[in-house]
């Protein structure tokens, strides 16, 4: 009987319990917030300040008096930033109604600039159907309004005292931000007092057998994430001055304020640093007459967000977290989703901490491939899968854009690796033999569009061309090789003809003799078809020992390198080439001897006597 232990369960079931098992991380971390935020706040304020308190270590500041220092410096800019901002925001709320009369005028502006068009259109029938209906109960309409006017009731209300706080319902989100943010720094200030002791305990979790790899992945994460969150801070703040005192040489009112909500709503990936404009752009709007403060506050957002782009961020991050745009974007909802503003602000590094543990913890691999900024496919498993969907026009796209950011090489470097995993799941039925014929033609295809695209080099190698044979079997795949080892070839002095591969053994041995070439390409595509082509380097080896026997072994794995190289040697190949440059390396040789070893035509030959 068969053990019930040893029997693996149903795929099914391994899905329903990871996804059962996703269920209960993510209600954990819901229900658990009010634990878990100032954790993790407080894990993030310490990767913040660990570089600080680490260069005063190097004063030989006591730890204690250090970390002290530190997270006062901390409290007091926390405090004076409050400050300024709770001054701000009552003093505007204080001046609000006395813009009232610019409003209007910036309403009648826009309507008046909307004469003319739809909207007045529209405007215009709603206007007519109201005096029609006007006309039709004018008489009526005024002596009952007037009667129900008479019979409503006279109302009395009583006007209590307001209580001394006045509404209190504020007060308990108050304290409890209040003690969320007391609760963050003291934790802060007990990791970094104790972040060797606690880093190592962290570290012993993972097991004796783990124990490399959990450190290389702490200090990998703690590397990124440190780094991260100072260039982020630096890079944010920066902008906030900047725009603080931008809009103050512009004369917008409150500029500190608008400068500090800039900095703060950076931390708001991609629609953060619109909102911040928006705010000062819509306070220009009511503050002050006219546009042209409007235009210059919408100018300065625009040409401060191209110098952080493509100019800080490049220049300050100079690696990104390893996170792609998506990643980023369905992380923040995510997280706000999951703790409110509070997620908003610690989504990208927690998903960052993430993606950095898939590359050490094999379990996680799935949230790298999801989230990481690498690739989820090589380039060649991309044009690979293009064909296997039959997209023949993304996968042309592909091996162009690869030959045009790199070289015409790497691209036919694609196309063999394309072939090779083509040649794989062939051997292993994988695919129908209609996908793989589609796929050899988009591949053929994709040859010839590298093989168009240097023919003027083709050209010009034909003045003194070499004659090169390839002999590709009956295997279609060795002959799509050859196709492509002739734009190899490109420039140099040698042509390449393939043999067709529906002729038999025979066939192809008497017309190689017949042509005399100076020598013969065997590809071999792994895995297998090694045997058919040491079978006919033998037979072509007997029959013409003085040929050249060039073997094209391309794509074994390095421990099976040695060991085919060899066989191919023993059945009389000259030279076996285990990658494109070798085997362009050793076509070159053998035309190059070809050229010197060539008589000599008539005229040359009487001048070289006469020497």
């Amino acid at each position: 009987m068969t053990n019930p232990s040893a029997r693996e369960w149903p795929a099914s079931v391994l899905v329903g319990t990871r996804l059962l098992s996703l269920a209960v991380v993510i209600a954990a971390l819901y229900w658990g917030q009010a634990v878990l935020v100032p954790l993790v706040l407080a894990a993030l304020l310490t990767f913040l300040l660990s570089p600080l308190v680490t260069r005063l270590d190097r004063l030989r500041v006591p730890r204690v008096v250090g970390v002290l220092l530190v997270m006062a410096l901390v409290g007091g800019l926390i405090g004076g930033i409050g400050y300024v901002v709770a001054g701000q925001v009552q003093s505007f709320a204080t001046e609000l109604p006395t813009y009232r009369q610019n409003i209007r005028t910036k309403i009648r502006q826009v309507f008046a600039f909307t004469r003319g068009g739809a909207i007045e259109s529209v405007q215009d029938t709603i206007d007519d159907i109201s005096d029609v209906v006007d006309e039709e109960s004018g008489e009526a309409a005024p002596s009952a309004r007037e009667q129900r006017r008479n019979d409503e009731p006279l109302r009395v209300s009583v006007e209590q005292t307001p209580p001394l706080l006045g509404n209190a319902e504020w007060l308990g989100p108050l304290f409890g931000a209040v003690g969320t943010i007391g609760l963050t720094l003291l934790l802060a200030i007990f990791m970094l007092i104790n972040r060797e002791d606690l880093r190592d305990r962290l570290v012993s979790l993972s097991g004796r057998p783990s124990l490399v790899v959990a450190t290389k992945a702490f200090a990998d994460a703690g590397a990124r994430i440190s780094r991260y969150l100072l260039m982020q801070f630096i890079v944010n703040a920066s902008m906030g001055v900047a725009v603080g005192v931008g809009l103050y040489l512009i004369g917008v009112p409150y500029a500190a304020l608008w400068g500090l909500t800039a900095g703060a709503l950076r931390y708001i990936p991609y629609v953060g640093p619109w909102i911040a404009a928006l705010l000062p752009i819509t306070v220009s709007l009511v503050t002050v007459p006219g546009w042209e403060q409007v235009v210059l506050v919408v100018s300065l957002f625009v040409v401060l967000e191209l110098l952080s782009n493509n100019v800080m961020e490049p220049l300050v991050y100079g690696q990104s977290v390893g996170l792609s745009s998506l990643a980023v974007i369905v992380a923040a909802i995510f997280w706000t989703w999951l703790w409110g503003p509070v997620g908003l602000v610690i989504a990208t590094p927690i998903t960052a901490c993430l993606v950095v543990l898939s590359s050490y913890v094999p379990a996680l691999g799935s949230i790298g491939r999801l989230l990481g900024e690498r690739p989820a496919l090589k380039p060649h498993e991309t044009l690979y899968q293009r064909l296997l969907a039959h997209d023949d026009v993304e996968a042309k796209a592909i091996v162009k854009r690869h030959m045009n950011e790199r070289s015409l090489d790497d691209a036919l470097q694609l196309v063999l690796d394309a072939l090779l995993a083509l040649k794989r799941d062939l051997q292993a039925a994988r695919i129908s033999a209609d996908d793989g014929e589609f796929v050899i033609t988009g591949l053929r295809d994709s040859i010839e569009k590298l093989l168009a695209a240097d023919g003027a080099a083709l050209d010009a190698a034909a003045e003194q061309p070499v004659l090169v044979i390839g002999a590709p079997g009956r295997d279609p795949l060795d002959a799509l090789v050859l196709d492509l080892v002739r734009v190899l070839m490109r420039g140099e002095p040698l042509t390449l003809e393939v043999l067709s591969t529906d002729l038999m053994a025979g066939e192809a041995l008497a017309e190689i003799e017949a042509r005399a070439p100076a020598a013969v390409v065997v590809p071999s595509l792994p895995p297998a078809g090694l045997t058919p082509a040491r079978q006919l380097c033998m037979r072509l080896h007997a029959r013409i020992p003085e040929l050249p026997l060039v073997a094209a072994r391309l794509g074994d794995p390095e421990s099976e390198v040695a060991g085919r190289v060899g066989l191919l040697e023993t059945a009389g190949c000259e030279e076996v080439a285990t990658s494109l440059g070798a085997l362009k390396s050793a076509l070159q040789r053998l035309a190059r001897s070809a050229l010197r070893d060539a008589p000599i035509p008539g005229p040359a030959r009487v001048a070289g006597g006469r020497g």
